[in-house]
């Protein structure tokens, strides 16, 4: 019995990346500026802080309470001036300060028969802040994709 040998292919290897020095930076959203921004953000929120931070995020899920809180920036304010600035009833304004004060979220100052609300949640006015930010203008898309009325032909 007589053995061939078959020649056998060599596989094709994937073409080699050029190696980084140290230092060297990378484009955002690539693996090494990723991993950069968990080194960041690496470290571990303490257990009661996430619980508050919750808290508050939770009770600042209804558009009214921030728009409520929205007004409460500009200081001290009486609940008819809560009532004028969003529009709906004072019922409704009061049943969402119960809310916000359940949690701590504002305070109340009792003058005579009037009371004042304040925001006492330091984390408010950042939260605030950043929903401005992060507001990006319409720029004719939505969650549904592009607006079929706007055209980019200029």
């Amino acid at each position: 019995m007589t053995t061939e040998t078959v020649p056998t292919q060599k596989k094709a290897s994937a073409p080699k990346r050029p190696r980084r020095t140290r230092g060297a930076t990378r484009a955002p959203g690539t693996r090494a500026a990723v991993g950069a921004a968990d080194e960041m953000t690496s470290a571990t929120i303490d257990a009661q802080v996430m619980e508050r931070a919750a808290r508050v995020i939770r009770v600042l899920g209804h558009p009214l309470r921030l728009r409520i809180l929205e007004v409460l920036q500009g200081g001290e304010r009486h609940v008819t001036d809560l009532v004028d600035a969003t529009g709906v009833s004072q019922a409704l304004v009061s049943q969402h300060l119960a809310i916000l004060r359940a949690d701590q979220v504002v305070g109340a100052r009792r003058d005579g028969t009037r009371v004042f609300y304040r925001i006492t949640e330091p984390k408010v006015h950042r939260i605030l802040a950043c929903i401005r930010e992060c507001d990006l203008p319409d720029l004719g898309v939505d969650a549904t994709g592009p607006n079929p009325g706007l055209t980019f032909d200029d």
